[in-house]
């Protein structure tokens, strides 16, 4: 089976199970400030959206499009 290396664009604010979609912004300038407004809160791969539920962190780029990430995933 070939692995799933789609970058991850949604997630959900404060744990697995939260109700709190979000979508990560696709350019570096603006995951700045997209990082600056949620530095207090965690990103998940939403159950509710059909994700694995592991925890995510942002991926800055500046050759290619922005992503989350997960060891989970």
């Amino acid at each position: 089976m070939l692995e799933d290396r789609r970058q991850i664009q949604t997630a959900v604010l404060g744990s697995a199970d939260s109700e709190e979609p979000l979508m990560l912004p696709l350019e570096a300038i603006e995951l700045n400030a997209f990082r600056r407004r949620y530095e207090q809160e965690t990103f998940w791969c939403g159950v509710l959206l059909g994700g694995c539920g592991g925890q995510l962190a942002t991926k800055l780029y500046t050759d290619r499009v922005c992503s989350l990430s997960s060891s989970a995933c």
